[in-house]
């Protein structure tokens, strides 16, 4: 007598096997973290040390003596883009590596790292050029 199964068995539940983060994706996640947190550092140091930079120190001069052609002003989209950047490239490669192995999320991890360097080397060249 058959019970409509034909022989086939249901995939038994492994017990143990919810959600669990081994240490060494964690620890991969955390230490190139801190490559990308130096990026976001140095995004911080443009951002306040650009302003102040010689180029924008005589904007007062200029303006009380009429050479309105002469005055800058700082770059605070290409600024602020460039610490938007590192932590947006962090999260996206996350999201990218997640539920795979530390050696796939670490490739993922040096990859979202190598884009975020490059944009922000385009903008701090950018920026610099101004």
């Amino acid at each position: 007598m058959s019970d409509g199964t034909d022989g086939a068995r249901a995939p038994e539940a492994r017990p143990g096997r919810g959600r669990r983060f081994p240490w060494a994706v964690v620890a991969v996640a955390v230490v190139l973290g801190l490559f990308f947190a130096w990026d976001v550092v140095e995004a911080v140091g443009n951002l306040v040390a650009v302003p102040q930079d010689a180029r924008y120190a005589n904007n007062d001069f200029y303006r009380e003596n009429g050479l309105d052609g002469l005055v800058a002003q700082p770059p605070w989209p290409a600024l602020v883009a460039g610490v938007l950047v590192p932590p947006v490239a962090y999260v996206l490669a996350l999201r990218a590596g997640r539920r795979r192995g530390a050696g796939v999320l670490a490739l993922t991890l040096v990859t979202g790292l190598a884009v975020s360097a490059a944009l922000t080397l385009t903008i701090t060249a950018y920026v610099t050029s101004i």
